[in-house]
C-alpha cells in the first residue's frame, strides 16, 4: 500500500509540471548557446531527444523542462540566467498566443488573451489578472517545485512579459512597481533588475507580479490586423482542444511501444528514453494504475503481429526478426502462449 501511495504521489508531481512549448524552451537555449554552454551534452544527460526541439508545434514535459534549466543553470555563472533569456523573448516565443497578442488592436486587447491561450506555451503555471483602483496587476504563479529553477523562470516569464509589451506598443513604457518574492538580492543584481523593468521593485513580497497603470492599456499596437486576428483565434482554439483531449499514459505508452516496434526499439529503457521519462519513472506510472510493461509491450505486440501475420507473403522467420525475437521458435512459443495458435494457424483464419 505504502509503495502504491508512493507511486501515485509521483504521477501526480508528474502531472503538476505540465508541459511547455518548443519556443519557451528556446529562449533559454538561445543564452546558453550565447555563453558556450554544451547544450548537447545536457541533453542526453536529461535524457531529451534534440530533434522534438526542432519542431515548435512539439512540447516536451515539465519534467524535462525543469532539469534542462536546472542543467543550464548549474553550467552558467550567470546568477540572472532566467532575467538574461527575456533578451530573446519575440512573437514565436509564446507560440501562437504571440501572433494573437501581435495583432490586437490595444495592449489590453493582448492582455485579455493570455489566459484563455497560455496553455499553448505550456502550463508550468498560470497568470491572473486584478484591478487596483487606477492600476493593473498581472502576476504568474510557476508551478516548478525546484526553488532555485521557480526563481528563474518567474525572472524570465516577467521580464518577458515586459519585453514583449514594449515591443508591441513600440515605446518603453514602465511599470508602476515589481513584486518579487524572492529575498533582497546583491547591489549589482538590484541594478540589473532595475535597468530592465525601471521601476521601484519590492522584493520578499507574497507574489511575483507586475502592477502598472490602466491608461497603458489603451495603447494601440501599430502592427495589428482584426481580420488576421480571427483567423489566429480559430486557430488557437484548435489546438487547445488536442491539447485537452486526454490521452490516459497507458494508451500513450502502447503507441509509443507500436511506433518503436517498426523501429526495432522494444525494450523498456528504449521506451522510457523516447518519453523522455527514466525507466523508474515509466514504471511508478504504470504501477499506480496497477499495470505493468510487459503486459502493455506483449498486448502492443501481440496487435503489430497480427497485422505482419496478414500479409500472406510474409515469411514467419521475418515477422519474428521485426518484433525483437532472437530466434523463431521463442517467437513461436510467445504467439502461442497469448492465442492458443501458432502463427500459421492464426494466418489461416485470416483466409476462411
Amino acid at each position: 500500500m505504502a509503495d502504491k501511495l508512493l507511486a501515485q504521489h509521483a504521477v501526480q508531481i508528474d502531472e503538476q509540471l505540465g508541459q511547455a512549448s518548443v519556443p519557451a524552451v528556446s529562449q533559454y537555449l538561445q543564452l546558453a548557446t550565447e555563453q558556450g554552454i554544451d547544450i548537447k551534452k545536457i541533453l542526453d544527460e536529461i535524457k531529451l531527444d534534440e530533434t522534438l526541439l526542432l519542431d515548435n508545434n512539439n512540447h516536451v514535459t515539465g519534467l524535462q523542462f525543469q532539469q534542462l534549466i536546472s542543467a543550464l543553470i548549474s553550467q552558467s555563472n550567470d546568477e540572472l540566467f532566467g532575467l538574461h533569456t527575456a533578451k530573446y523573448v519575440q512573437p514565436g516565443s509564446y507560440s501562437v498566443l504571440g501572433y494573437i497578442s501581435m495583432n490586437c488592436e490595444s495592449l489590453g486587447q493582448a492582455i485579455t488573451k493570455i489566459q484563455p491561450f497560455e496553455k499553448l506555451v505550456g502550463d508550468m503555471g498560470t497568470t491572473s489578472f486584478e484591478t487596483l483602483g487606477e492600476q493593473v496587476k498581472i502576476s504568474w504563479h510557476c508551478q516548478f517545485t525546484e526553488p532555485q529553477v521557480k526563481r528563474h523562470m518567474i525572472d524570465n516569464c516577467l521580464a518577458s512579459w515586459l519585453t514583449f509589451a514594449r515591443y508591441l506598443v513600440s515605446q518603453d513604457s514602465n511599470p508602476s512597481a515589481l513584486r518579487l518574492m524572492r529575498k533582497r538580492p546583491s547591489l549589482s543584481q538590484q541594478n540589473e533588475y532595475q535597468a530592465l523593468f525601471n521601476c521601484p521593485i519590492e522584493y520578499g513580497q507574497d507574489e511575483n507580479a507586475i502592477i502598472f497603470d490602466k491608461t497603458l492599456l489603451s495603447l494601440p499596437l501599430n502592427k495589428g490586423d482584426q481580420q488576421l486576428l480571427s483567423t489566429l483565434e480559430d486557430h488557437a482554439q484548435s489546438l487547445i482542444l488536442n491539447l485537452n483531449r486526454e490521452t490516459s499514459f497507458p494508451e500513450q505508452l502502447s503507441a509509443m511501444i507500436e511506433q518503436s516496434l517498426k523501429m526495432g526499439q522494444f525494450h523498456q529503457q528504449d521506451i522510457a528514453n523516447s518519453l523522455g521519462i527514466s525507466t523508474k519513472t515509466l514504471q511508478r506510472r504504470l504501477a499506480a494504475q496497477g499495470l505493468n510493461f510487459q503486459s502493455i509491450l506483449d498486448e502492443t505486440r501481440l496487435k503489430v503481429v497480427k497485422q505482419y501475420l496478414a500479409n500472406q507473403v510474409l515469411p514467419l522467420n521475418h515477422v519474428s526478426d521485426a518484433l525483437g525475437f532472437k530466434e523463431p521458435r521463442s517467437f513461436y512459443r510467445w504467439f502461442n502462449k497469448l492465442t492458443q495458435m501458432t502463427p500459421g494457424e492464426y494466418r489461416k483464419t485470416l483466409t476462411q
